[in-house]
């Protein structure tokens, strides 16, 4: 037994049996298969299976028409199709939040970030006036009501800071 080896390539498939070549017949040159020529008989059995195929499909048309009405209305379908797909964008474009998602996020972080400059602000400033030490120490101190409202505020957002972190940890 001969097993078969691997052919690369184009690969004819082998005919079993008979001649190798095969001779066609070629088609004359001056011969009788011009399309120009046809009998009568022959063009009016043609039109005869136009007309039959045309009544045929008249007659389907007709059921189809009796079995229901709106069958060629594509236009009516497809316009209908246009503006529920039109309405649906409209719920789809109104019901969509336009504000941003992560905004208040964003502004919550920039708070922070400004509480935390002026906190070291504040310190930096305590340091000075330590570093000064008892130069300006006979002068007397003015503090706004705006200036201790803010102190205020910061003593009560580091108490917040300190008992969320109690809680946390």
């Amino acid at each position: 037994m001969a097993l078969p080896t691997k052919q690369y390539g184009l690969i004819l498939p082998q005919k079993k049996g008979g001649s190798k070549t095969a001779i066609l017949p070629k088609p004359s040159v001056f011969g009788d298969d011009s399309d120009d020529e046809t009998s009568v008989g022959e063009t009016l059995q043609k039109e005869a299976i136009k007309k039959k195929m045309m009544k045929q499909t008249r007659l389907e048309m007709q059921k189809a028409l009796e079995q229901d009405s709106t069958v060629y209305d594509y236009d009516a379908v497809y316009e209908d199709m246009q503006k529920k797909k039109h309405e649906s964008n409209k719920k789809v474009l109104e019901g969509a939040d336009k504000r941003p998602k992560y905004i208040h996020q964003l502004m919550k972080a920039v708070e922070e970030r400004k509480k935390e400059q002026e906190r070291r602000d504040e310190r930096k400033i305590q340091k000075e006036r330590e570093a000064e030490g008892e130069k300006f120490a006979d002068k007397e101190a003015y503090v706004t009501s705006a200036y201790k409202k803010k102190l205020e505020e910061q003593k009560e957002e580091e108490e917040r800071e300190r008992r969320q972190a109690e809680i946390e940890g």
